[in-house]
């Protein structure tokens, strides 16, 4: 059965993808800085839910490193071995003082050290595989016999050689996973974790294998560790060097220990480095994040259509080629491919289709109509709307609704923009028109809840709602040659998807990115409450006639200090954060001189399809403690009457059903 150019896009977690990730993984372009395996001590590498944390660790590990499809590797290529690690997060939780008294270090230790030489006896397996140079070196490996004084430590009673090692652990592994479901006796060997790697490695330097070479372990998933475990590693890391290092990873916002194992702590430049994938690595600018998400799908459209040069997927994950890739013409021809693959409308192209529409422009007519009324004036709509001038003619519908708009002078500024006059009155009302437009398209189309908004489609766009977040871009691209598929007959050509497809692959990913939000974590279903009301809020705010402050989906509390809030929000707040449902940032912008706002909070933009929101951080909601309390924490009862507040507070005349959105919620 022939392959579905949407199925190239189903992989959205490292966990699918083989470990091998040569020629698969998109090196950004600042990646000389951030090279793990050019560290001389531990890192602790921070990233959101769905950001890459861990594709970026195994491209430092030794599968991607060694990979067979590197044509030549050379002593050089082996200075530093990457060693990825993920513990069980279920079988660690096991290991602690209430269940196996003071026995738990023994076995966490014995656990460590089984689990890293399992990678150790893979690593020789995948080394043995590869294009290395020293042939002599890997024969050798191929018949070395493990010392008997190791053997003995595992309570192995045979002589085996390396390579035989690896199916030994794993059976030692399944012996200490039963033991520990039923821990009577003491289990029958322990070992300590850095000790067994350290000698381990001193045994192969012994004997002249890796004897440059430093290795570093790579820690995944570091806060899914109970903190007395976390003490342990970092006190690993701490006293890390060469040949052994240890680092770390964990979700942003995570809680974590800095503690070690006596009463030091890790400290930063002393102990280990901070890399934060996205402010760091990924996305200094949205522009890194545009590139690096254009390369990405240009890698994969070359997946499927190898005949075609799109890109060279022999060189996206090679360093020495950053420098071609930094090139003005390579940026622009790969972002150029990303939008003719996804197009999208401008603003103004999109205010041309309301014109276009009867029905659209109907409701526009009926807007200018009623605002007109509303003053008092008897000027014809039709003095306010022109077809050729749609995007003007949008915005004026809702500029008549604010209060000190006058008709007639909105009518001439509306007749000398369309001659063509240049002065300071009409470049205002170009700015009015810049300023307003995304929110004057939106109150449009929210007033349709069956209608797709073209605002959705367009690859920059899908890079604007994953803000980021590598997961929902794939997850967009996905779901938008799904519909493609499910429209047409499949073509041997590289597909453009149209923009009603994308729109309508856009809500479908919004709608199931807010069905997710309940597993994530112990506290999923609040959290989900809490995104939903904060749609439903920002949905509502969308339907102010003037859009005086429009494009709403980040709020912040009026609070001299969050921690002062009601300790659940709190908790909420952070488990929100945890998973990447709200984004925080540092206070941007004052609505006023004595505000005491520190903190903006923006809800996950993949939302905002589902909401018919902006995806853009432009204008923010400052709710009181006492209204954040009730969106995150009060009965849907409570909820009901700030929904009815607001609505009165923003003279909304068409809310509608508080229900309207997720029933389920």
């Amino acid at each position: 059965m022939q392959q579905r150019l949407s199925q190239i896009f189903k992989k959205n977690r490292a966990e699918e993808f083989p470990d091998d990730l040569w020629g698969k993984y998109v090196l950004p372009l600042n990646y000389a800085q951030f090279n793990l395996l050019h560290e001389t001590k531990g890192v602790k590498v921070i990233g959101g839910r769905g950001t890459g944390k861990t594709m970026y660790l195994k491209y430092h590990a030794y599968h991607t490193q060694l990979s067979n499809k590197r044509l030549k590797l050379v002593k050089n290529d082996i200075d530093t071995i990457g060693i990825y690690w993920k513990p069980d997060t279920h079988f660690v939780q096991l290991i602690n003082e209430s269940y196996l008294d003071n026995k738990w270090d023994a076995v966490f230790n014995t656990y460590v050290a089984l689990s890293l030489l399992m990678k150790f006896s893979e690593l020789i397996d995948v080394f043995l595989e590869s294009n290395y140079d020293d042939i002599s070196m890997k024969n050798k490996l191929k018949d070395f016999m493990i010392p008997k004084d190791f053997t003995e430590e595992l309570k192995i009673d045979q002589e085996i050689r390396l390579v035989e090692l690896r199916t030994k652990i794993r059976g030692l592994l399944f012996k200490l996973q039963n033991w520990l479901h039923n821990p009577k006796d003491d289990f029958y060997f322990y070992l300590d974790g850095k000790a067994t790697i350290e000698y381990i490695i001193q045994i192969w330097k012994d004997n002249n294998f890796f004897k440059d070479t430093t290795f570093h372990i790579f820690i995944d998933e570091f806060e899914n560790l109970r903190e007395e475990h976390q003490k342990i590693i970092n006190t690993w890391m701490k006293h890390g060097e060469s040949p052994l290092i240890f680092s770390i990873a964990y979700k942003k916002h995570a809680h974590i220990t800095d503690e070690t194992t006596s009463s030091e702590h890790t400290q930063r430049r002393n102990d280990h480095r901070i890399i934060d994938l996205i402010d760091d690595v990924y996305a200094k600018t949205d522009d890194d994040f545009k590139l690096l998400s254009a390369e990405i799908i240009a890698s994969k459209i070359q997946e499927f259509f190898p005949e075609n040069k799109i890109i060279d997927r022999n060189r996206i994950s090679v360093e020495k080629e950053l420098i071609d890739r930094k090139s003005t013409e390579y940026k622009n021809r790969i972002i150029l491919f990303a939008n003719e693959l996804f197009p999208s409308l401008s603003y103004r192209e999109i205010a041309n289709l309301i014109m276009s529409d009867k029905t659209l422009k109907n409701k526009l007519i009926k807007n200018i109509q009623l605002a007109l009324k509303t003053k008092g004036s008897d000027f014809p709509a039709s003095y306010f709307y022109d077809e050729e001038f749609p995007d003007a003619s949008v915005v004026n519908a809702t500029l008549l609704f604010r209060s000190r708009i006058l008709p007639d002078e909105l009518y001439r500024l509306f007749q000398e923009y369309k001659k063509g006059v240049k002065s300071k009155a009409v470049s205002a009302y170009k700015e009015q028109i810049s300023n307003t437009l995304v929110g004057s398209i939106l109150y449009i189309y929210i007033s349709f809840p069956q209608r797709i908004c073209p605002i959705y489609a367009g690859f920059e766009r899908f890079c604007l709602m994953s803000r980021n977040n590598l997961r929902h871009l794939l997850e967009l691209c996905y779901q938008s040659f799904v519909e493609f598929e499910n429209s047409t007959q499949a073509k041997a050509e590289i597909p453009k998807v149209n923009i009603e497809l994308q729109a309508k692959a856009a809500k479908f990913c919004s709608r199931q990115e807010l069905d997710t939000i309940s597993e994530l974590g112990s506290y999923g279903k609040d959290l989900q409450k809490i995104a939903n009301r904060l749609g439903i809020v920002f949905s509502l705010k969308q339907k102010i006639k003037t859009q005086s402050k429009p494009e709403n989906i980040h709020f912040s509390v009026e609070t001299h200090a969050l921690e002062s809030l009601d300790e659940k929000v709190n908790t909420l707040l952070y488990e929100a954060k945890l998973w990447n449902v709200l984004q925080e940032f540092d206070e941007t912008t004052k609505d006023s001189s004595d505000s005491i706002v520190t903190k903006e909070f923006m809800l996950t933009p993949i939302l905002a399809p589902y909401y018919k929101i902006s995806m853009r951080k432009i204008h923010k909601i400052v709710f009181s403690p006492e209204e954040i309390k009730i969106l995150f924490l009060s009965s849907d009862a409570e909820f009901d009457k700030l929904y009815k507040k607001f609505v009165k507070e923003w003279k909304i005349e068409d809310a509608g059903d508080l229900g309207l959105f997720g029933e389920n919620y």
